[in-house]
């Protein structure tokens, strides 16, 4: 039942919010090439290792982000999530994969946590609602701000 309740909430915020776009973009290596160049150009020289090593980076932060979404694609909150995730990281047209990967994995585990407290009945529906409006789709600063309501 009170997965329902959460499920429930999280449908409302998400449909008020706007983050609405469904399709997961496809990987861009142009996009990471930027940053890593950018990162790894010193005094006109490319370090061409740590180069690779970014690109790479880059690439397994897609993956994991694409992973998440995976396996969340039938949730209410996974859309949100990932534009969230993917606006977040995205800096005057060039997303940063790794980050994006980190971010949602951040919000995949806020997510888990959310859920797992009010299941367990340490949140008050009233609780969840009140720091879902201030923070969805950010799921780690839901958890945060229902923290600090008990302290």
């Amino acid at each position: 039942m009170k997965k329902i309740i959460l499920s429930f909430i999280i449908i409302v915020f998400s449909s008020t919010q706007g983050f609405g776009a469904t399709n997961f973009p496809n990987y861009d290596p142009s996009q990471p090439d930027k940053i890593c160049k950018d990162k790894w150009t010193k005094r006109g020289v490319l370090d061409e290792r740590m180069y690779k090593y970014c690109m790479t980076r880059n690439k397994e932060g897609y993956e994991k982000a694409l992973m998440i979404y995976k396996e969340y694609e039938n949730t209410d909150w996974i859309n949100d999530v990932k534009n969230y995730s993917l606006k977040y990281w995205t800096k005057r047209g060039n997303t940063d994969y790794r980050m994006f990967g980190f971010e949602m994995n951040k919000q995949k585990e806020g997510y888990l946590d959310v859920e797992y407290e009010f299941t367990q009945g340490n949140f008050s529906d009233a609780e969840i609602k009140k720091c879902t409006k201030k923070w969805y789709p950010q799921f780690n600063m839901i958890m945060y701000c229902l923290k600090k309501l008990k302290n």
